[in-house]
């Protein structure tokens, strides 16, 4: 009799065990997963201080091309999806190119990028707390350690990631609308009132050059990068997806074209609100209006319980950002618990279908971190810095590898090219861009980081999705060799 014990099977109802994630997720519910890890409030909230780092009142622009980029990238990646039918996205696509050893690799670099944002957003959301508390209630709101509201959070999203996706998807779907509503009321305000009394509404000067590539452009394409950094999450919840042969594809591109016009429109609004130039004037002079900008032109254009409710809501935006990243890292670790990692994270939950292992797994890696974070005693406004820096580089590198792996994988599967655009044209141009993408955050590590005058620091951060790759190439070793059925058998049944 054969030996199955090492083969993937479904989990019988009502018992747990390893298997295959399932759910109902249409097209827009996984556009939802993908914008909701971009944070669409939270974004313009923190584009002030982007524009003044950056290319200025021309960064409009910069989130429009910026995400059409990566339009070079989906042909490929939709392909991907068809062709190698696996949960795991950017890991899967790399093992079934370049090999599974490095796209363990790759895998543990993008779980990198995925756990160091998350520990971001659970900080930046403990740190929001307080001052939205007081900005509501005044200098005698209730008010406890910003560890403590992330320490919360942490235990609210590990009590979601358990849960059904497709619960996740409902908040998601909620919180995002309601931020997107938001932003789109402000600026309708905005241009119904003509924008300033000296400047008025211009549809063309965020295009005239001494606009556009005012500052530093190659800091503003790295900004741009940021809201493309849930991609991915079109593929990773394949499992989960209703009809994935449609609906993948569909979200891809929805995703792409969505955010490229939201956030143009998003940010050239709210500029229109103080003027082209007005508004860099007031960033330049006023070291503290990054900080409260956008909030004082939703109030002045239409009110003060307008900009209160924003308040709150770019609270839900960060957690929507948040679970958004958690449950991507935990659909990694259970991917990968298939195969070299303990078995144990491919376990789903008999009820909810949850990966729960691997979900409790990411949330207890939330909370070491920020304990980590506490004991070292530096201040969170300048780890943020570094943690930005990192989480960007990791996963930039993990878009290049992907984007060479979908060429090999076309090169190793002729019967597959059947357009030479999808398969050779479309992967080599994204290899290039996002290698060019990638070499220019190296070039400028230290403005993201804020460690300017730290270099040994900068190299240690950018050192450490390498040595985070190696790790995961070891462990695919390991595995190998302790189980060559397991590590074998499972490449065609994940």
């Amino acid at each position: 009799m054969a030996d199955t014990s090492n083969v993937l099977t479904e989990s019988a109802p009502g018992a747990p065990g390893s298997g295959r994630l399932r759910g109902n997720l249409g097209p827009l519910a996984i556009v939802f997963m993908v914008v909701a890890a971009a944070a669409p409030l939270t974004i313009l909230v923190s584009s002030p201080t982007n524009m003044i780092n950056g290319n200025g009142a021309g960064l409009p622009v910069i989130y429009f091309i910026v995400p059409l980029l990566l339009l070079l990238f989906a042909p490929g990646f939709a392909a991907m999806t068809r062709y190698v039918p696996k949960a795991g996205a950017f890991y899967s696509y790399v093992t079934a190119g370049l090999g599974r050893k490095t796209g363990v690799g790759a895998g543990f670099i993008a779980m990198t990028g995925y756990l160091v944002f998350q520990s971001f957003v659970f900080t930046l959301m403990g740190m929001t707390f307080n001052e939205t508390l007081v900005g509501l209630f005044g200098d005698n709101a209730f008010q406890m350690p910003w560890w403590v509201w992330t320490i919360i959070m942490i235990v609210v999203v590990a009590a979601l990631g358990i849960s059904n996706i497709d619960v996740n998807a409902k908040v998601l779907s909620v919180v995002l609308v309601t931020e997107v509503l938001l932003v789109i009321i402000m600026n309708i305000a905005i241009l119904v009132q003509g924008g300033t009394p000296e400047e008025g509404v211009s549809f063309t000067r965020q295009f005239e050059p001494d606009v556009l590539f005012s500052g530093s452009v190659p800091i503003a394409l790295l900004f741009g990068f940021s809201i493309g950094l849930g991609f991915e999450a079109t593929a990773i919840f394949r499992d989960e997806a209703r009809d994935p042969e449609k609906t993948i594809p569909r979200a891809i591109y929805i995703a792409i074209l969505s955010a490229a016009v939201f956030y143009f429109f998003a940010l050239w609004g709210f500029i229109q609100g103080w003027g082209t130039d007005g508004v860099m004037e007031l960033l330049t002079t006023d070291e503290t209006a990054q900080f409260w900008i956008v909030y004082a032109t939703a109030q002045q254009y239409v009110g003060t319980i307008f900009m209160q409710i924003m308040q709150v809501v770019a609270l839900t935006s960060m957690f929507a950002c948040v679970l958004a990243y958690h449950n991507i890292a935990a659909r990694y670790l259970h991917s990968m618990g298939h195969s070299v990692l303990p078995e144990k994270l491919s376990f789903i939950h008999p009820k909810s279908g949850a990966p729960y292992v691997a979900s409790l797994t990411v949330s207890v890696i939330a909370l070491v971190v920020i304990l980590l974070w506490l004991a070292s005693g530096i201040d969170p406004y300048v780890f943020f810095g570094w943690e930005i820096a990192l989480g960007s580089l990791a996963l930039m590198m993990v878009f290049v590898l992907t984007s060479i792996a979908i060429f090999v994988y076309f090169r190793k599967n002729p019967d597959k090219r059947k357009n030479v655009w999808v398969s050779t044209i479309s992967p080599l141009l994204a290899f290039l861009v996002f290698g060019g993408i990638m070499v220019n955050a190296m070039v400028n590590f230290s403005a993201l980081s804020g460690a300017v005058d730290n270099p040994v620091l900068n190299t240690v951060l950018m050192i450490l999705p390498v040595v985070f790759f190696v790790i995961g190439v070891i462990a695919a070793t390991i595995a190998q060799k302790r189980s060559p059925e397991r590590y074998e058998g499972l490449i065609h049944h994940e």
